[in-house]
């Protein structure tokens, strides 16, 4: 069994290998958002997906220094945005699900979403792409302003981008120099802050009615801490067979994946 860690470690994980394992967790962990208490899972199936959406910037860094085109691979993720958007809008109009129950009001951030990667991932490339001009000084004046206005938006708006924000910096800065330890220790020292956050929060006794435990699968951002060992794991290759059935596939997923979950849950 040791002799297999070892091979493990040797080896590593590929792109392609991280990729489908965040899309495994992903499914599971919004099965359980939606489905959970109703399948009674336990409420330490929260912490399990908390890596994914890390892992996903971390590839679209990967991905953002390996393309040869970075205009049509962040038209795709707008297209993909795009495609899921609509598809909310006309789940939320079919169940409603925008309208508070109590206030009867619309909430117009749930009418587009909830979930929506492909919009965040969108931002995150023209936040990089926009700090790579700025590093580089090449048409500065127009990049400060993109860089400006897609991190507002990110970390105001989008799905994740208060947590993700400061670990799509981490990974792009990371990455571009060359420094992937001091890399995973930034990003394990942001998830222990996020773990301090939660811990504070709790302890200021606005939420007494829960437990310690209960509460921290409710506030679980500091899990993000578990992309660490996959980064470290992580040996820089594409992986897979490089068909463009493979490439597209998390394109189709996705979107399919969460309106299939949302009619189970307003229909059964």
């Amino acid at each position: 069994m040791k002799g297999k860690e070892m091979n493990l470690v040797k080896k590593g994980l590929t792109g392609y290998q991280l990729k489908v394992l965040a899309m495994f967790f992903m499914l599971v962990d919004h099965v359980n958002t939606y489905l959970g208490a109703q399948m009674h899972w336990p409420l330490w199936v929260n912490f399990l997906g908390r890596f994914v959406a890390p892992t996903f910037s971390f590839l679209l860094v990967e991905g953002y220094f390996h393309t040869r085109n970075k205009r049509k691979y962040l038209n795709r993720l707008l297209l993909g945005a795009a495609v899921v958007g609509v598809g909310n809008i006309i789940y939320n109009l079919l169940t409603k699900d925008y309208i508070n129950p109590i206030t009867h009001q619309p909430n117009y951030y749930l009418f587009l979403g909830p979930h929506n990667i492909f919009l965040t991932l969108a931002m995150q490339l023209i936040m990089m792409w926009s700090l790579d001009n700025i590093l580089k000084k090449h048409k500065r004046p127009l990049s400060s302003v993109t860089f400006v206005l897609s991190s507002l938006l990110m970390f105001l708006f989008l799905e994740g981008g208060m947590y993700l924000y400061p670990l799509a910096l981490i990974f792009f800065i990371g990455r571009k120099y060359g420094k992937k330890n001091p890399m995973l220790l930034a990003t394990a020292i942001w998830c222990l802050l996020l773990l301090l956050k939660a811990w504070m929060n709790y302890s200021s006794g606005a939420t007494a009615s829960a437990s310690l435990y209960e509460y921290l699968s409710y506030d679980s951002e500091f899990m993000m801490i578990a992309v660490v060992p996959l980064i470290w794991l992580y040996n820089g290759k594409r992986g897979g067979n490089g068909s463009k059935a493979e490439k597209y596939f998390f394109y189709y997923f996705y979107p399919i994946h969460l309106w299939i979950i949302y009619l189970i849950k307003a229909f059964v």
